[in-house]
């Protein structure tokens, strides 16, 4: 006999995960500060609209997203998904209890690498630096890539906007948004519980406005 009733909601993964990785909390934040309409990311991200035309040719907001995001449609969206369009993405199902308690066994929580089970988002600043910066040392990041995500995340240095940090290092928007990504895809496997700690631990500065991104574009063309 079913004990318990489940609703599902079926979304997107990569794109919630790409969402988080770039520093951004909601959807509604994405679209507010890159300009991207609420309903057509609503639309892919829910499944409800295939990214792909029947003539084979990317959607105009699934390839806007993509360059928001700093990656490919590719990455966005598996071979499934790609001409995936559902009805409906809501659904319940019905479990028994032990079923229930083997599906909770499952879920992960990010905690500190040692037996004391605290979050890490609960833990000192000191702590917080040292094991987020093993983290980052296990992916062997060149020195400016390390840098800028240090920086963006305020990781022992005071945290700096995308904006800011564009000009430190003289190169681009989408140039730091890839370098992120990038570094982000490899925090994946055995390190997946780290970056969840990472982005619970830190907030990192608010995403880079149209009037940054114009500012930075200037400071560039001045040099």
């Amino acid at each position: 006999m079913s004990d318990y009733a489940i609703s599902v909601k079926v979304r997107n993964g990569r794109i919630r995960r790409k969402i988080a990785e770039c520093g951004f909390s909601s959807v509604n934040e994405l679209c507010r500060k890159s300009g991207l309409r609420p309903e057509n990311i609503g639309a892919l991200l829910n499944l409800k609209l295939p990214p792909l035309t029947r003539a084979g040719r990317w959607r105009r907001p699934a390839a806007a997203l993509a360059e928001v995001l700093g990656c490919t449609c590719e990455e966005l969206f598996s071979e499934t998904q790609r001409t995936l369009a559902l009805r409906d993405n809501r659904g319940e199902c019905f479990i028994t209890e032990s079923e229930l308690l083997k599906l909770s066994c499952r879920v992960q929580q990010p905690l500190l690498e040692n037996p004391g089970d605290q979050l890490l988002e609960d833990a000192d600043e000191q702590t917080k630096i040292e094991v987020i910066r093993r983290a980052l040392d296990g992916l062997n990041l060149v020195a400016r890539d390390r840098r800028i995500i240090e920086g963006h995340f305020g990781i022992g240095c005071e945290e700096r906007t995308l904006a800011e940090l564009a000009l430190e290092h003289h190169v681009s928007y989408r140039f730091l948004r890839r370098r992120l990504s990038r570094a982000f895809f490899r925090l994946r496997g055995d390190r997946l519980a780290m970056r969840r700690s990472l982005l619970q631990a830190y907030q990192p500065a608010d995403a880079m406005s149209t009037a940054d991104e114009a500012r930075v574009r200037q400071a560039q063309m001045r040099r």
